[in-house]
């Protein structure tokens, strides 16, 4: 007659296969935890690195009256005025996108072309590198950048940090920044959430299998704890 297993032997088995299964998962929960915890998020998102907003605009830096920019641009959802590169302009909202206005006309401004970039770049950042490489991306994002933000001026820094300022070829804005420490949070955020697509879903079935594991494998080992402390009392 076979003899049934204890039931500390089997909540032994249970835990160790429980532990392959999604150890190597709660060791990354582990190290991606520590790291999202310990970083300063104003400092993975680069705040450091780029100059504050510059002074505010007065009424006077444009002369185009409100009333014919909304009759020569019906489409258009809304106007702002900003500076460029120390140079005044009318952004103007439309179906979505942003466009540049000469703020003394009102008539459209060419997109935002390398040298103008390069001026927006060397205003904005703070770090110590020097510029390294200008790409235009028209096509493709990369992972770090929406493609929303497409067509963007891409400015590359030869810092420790090796930086990127995006900045966006029809509005002039920098639309993003991105360095060395946002890449591996960015990289250890798909490991925390096994969302392997855009990092975006919480919910993935992915994520709630690995969850129920960890939480059955870490029930199991105190349950071996509480056998063996009442074995020994």
């Amino acid at each position: 007659m076979t003899r049934s297993l204890s039931p500390i032997i089997r909540t032994r088995r249970w835990h160790r296969l429980l532990m392959w299964v999604i150890g190597l998962q709660m060791v990354i929960w582990a190290i991606s935890g520590s790291y999202f915890a310990l970083m300063n998020i104003h400092f993975i998102h680069g705040d450091h690195l780029v100059a504050p907003p510059s002074r505010p605009l007065s009424a006077e830096s444009y002369r185009v009256p409100f009333n014919d920019l909304r009759a020569r641009y019906p489409d258009a959802t809304g106007f702002s005025l900003t500076r460029i590169a120390d140079q005044p302009v009318i952004q103007m909202t439309i179906q979505g996108q942003q466009r540049l206005l000469d703020p003394q006309t009102g008539a459209p401004l060419p997109p935002v072309s390398e040298s103008l970039a390069k001026r927006i770049g060397q205003q904005a950042y703070q770090g110590s590198g020097t510029l390294s490489a200008v790409t235009l991306l028209t096509d493709t994002a990369p992972s770090e950048l929406s493609p929303r933000h497409l067509p963007t001026w891409r400015l590359d820094y030869d810092d420790w940090g090796q930086t990127s300022l995006y900045i966006s070829q029809l509005s002039g804005e920098l639309v993003t920044k991105r360095h060395r420490y946002w890449r591996w949070f960015d990289q250890l955020w798909y490991l925390h959430i096994l969302d392997y697509d855009d990092g975006e879903d919480l919910n993935n079935l992915l994520l709630r299998t690995a969850a129920c594991l960890a939480l059955a494998g870490t029930l199991s080992g105190a349950l071996l704890l509480w056998f063996r402390l009442r074995r020994r009392s």
